[in-house]
């Protein structure tokens, strides 16, 4: 009898459909790699989605903060939820350890698979490529990079 408790329980949690449109979240994987990022989601149009981040950046030497914008588009019935792609932008206020400062600007693009689990568990698993200029100064600064994370959240 337990077991069918448990297992009626996680169907009904995991298979909720309240339409969230928001998620608050953090990239714990990127803690591994020195940079530090969180974000507000939020949805803009339909099946589109906007988010806000901040960032810390402590990678080889070279340290500093930024913001970046990324706009989803989600393949799935509502936004939040499901398979997205779409650009990305950032800024970023960097310096290196001889004290070189740079103002590196970046685009790209991140695709991704993003649950909801109950009504508000948000985990996003994303992957993608970005594009630098204005960091050419600093030692060992990388134009082109590889973007990867794994963020948690709460949606709402």
């Amino acid at each position: 009898m337990k077991k069918i408790l448990v297992i009626g329980m996680l169907f009904f949690a995991f298979n909720n459909s309240t339409a969230q449109t928001q998620v608050v979240k953090v990239n714990p994987l990127g803690l591994l790699f020195g940079i530090a990022n969180a974000g507000y989601e939020f949805t803009t149009t339909g099946k589109q989605t906007a988010t806000i981040s901040g960032l810390y950046f402590n990678v080889s030497d070279i340290t500093g903060a930024g913001a970046g914008l990324d706009y989803q588009f989600y393949f799935g019935e509502q936004s939040i939820r499901g398979w997205h792609a779409g650009p990305s932008v950032s800024y970023f206020s960097l310096s290196d350890n001889t004290d070189v400062s740079a103002s590196v600007f970046s685009i790209g693009g991140v695709g991704g698979y993003q649950w909801v689990f109950g009504e508000h568990f948000a985990l996003d698993l994303f992957g993608g490529i970005s594009f630098s200029s204005g960091g050419e100064d600093l030692t060992g600064f990388n134009a082109t990079g590889g973007v990867f994370g794994v963020s948690l959240g709460y949606a709402w």
